[in-house]
């Protein structure tokens, strides 16, 4: 049993570090549909047409590929063999989300100019 583990949980890990890097490139429109796709259990799998990948730009569908130009990697190989669940994204998902929000919660805030108000 200890044999099978040693041997799975590397390529468990390269899916789940494959996902945090894709997770790095989205949108944050992306990243809060695919939130709302996962808890509702609409995201495909086995097809790039609605994939959790294919959430980057904004909504389902929106690429065809990785951020390398690949249309399979080690997270696309589990997500579509269902040996990473739903809910395991959408954790990883929740991060990021969580992560970009404590970025902009950071950041100093700088007063807004003025705009010239256009004349009629």
């Amino acid at each position: 049993m200890w044999l099978f583990s040693f041997l799975t949980g590397p390529r468990l890990n390269d899916a789940d570090m494959e996902l945090r890097a894709e997770l790095r490139e989205f949108s944050y429109d992306g990243l809060v549909q695919l939130a709302a796709d996962l808890e509702r259990g609409v995201v495909k799998r086995g097809t790039w047409d609605g994939c959790v990948l294919s959430y980057r730009r904004g909504s389902a569908g929106s690429v065809d590929c990785d951020r390398n130009g690949r249309r399979g990697n080690a997270f696309t190989r589990y997500w579509d063999s269902e040996r990473i669940d739903a809910a395991h994204v959408l954790k990883r998902v929740r991060e990021e989300i969580q992560y970009r929000q404590s970025l902009m919660s950071d950041a100093p805030q700088k007063p807004r100019e003025r705009q010239p108000v256009p004349q009629a």
